[in-house]
């Protein structure tokens, strides 16, 4: 790695360290609401499709709902955090479910878990 190289991941990092240390005194983070929201209602519709409940499967169903949703990041206080979701979940609640639903659907046709200790099978629902 060059010197110049070396500088710049120096001045990366610093950066990113400020900017960290300026949102923790600001009490303030950001948060994709798209992924709050899914994990929020996955279990849920997990149960109810009939979908294995396993790690491995649960985690597939939201990836999977996720690749086919826009992500929505906001930036908000921690006391914000929860008005915040539900004004969100109203306004994106249908098309989150409906990705929820078609991705419990691929995952339980096509199970991804570990049977009888095998090694898990690749990486799945690449676009």
């Amino acid at each position: 790695m060059t010197n110049e190289n070396v500088l710049s991941e120096q001045i990366k990092g610093s950066l990113e360290q400020e900017l960290q240390a300026a949102a923790a005194e600001a009490d303030v983070s950001y948060l994709n609401v798209m992924q709050a929201l899914v994990e929020d209602k996955a279990d849920k519709y997990i149960r109810s499709a009939g979908v294995c409940p396993c790690p491995r499967c649960r985690i597939d169903v939201i990836a999977l709902t996720l690749s086919k949703l826009p992500s929505k990041y906001v930036v908000l206080q921690q006391a914000d955090t929860v008005p915040m979701l539900s004004v969100y979940e109203n306004r994106y609640s249908a098309n989150v479910l409906s990705q929820l639903m078609s991705a419990c659907e691929v995952v339980k046709q096509h199970p991804r878990h570990n049977e009888d200790d095998e090694k898990p099978r690749g990486v799945a629902f690449v676009r």
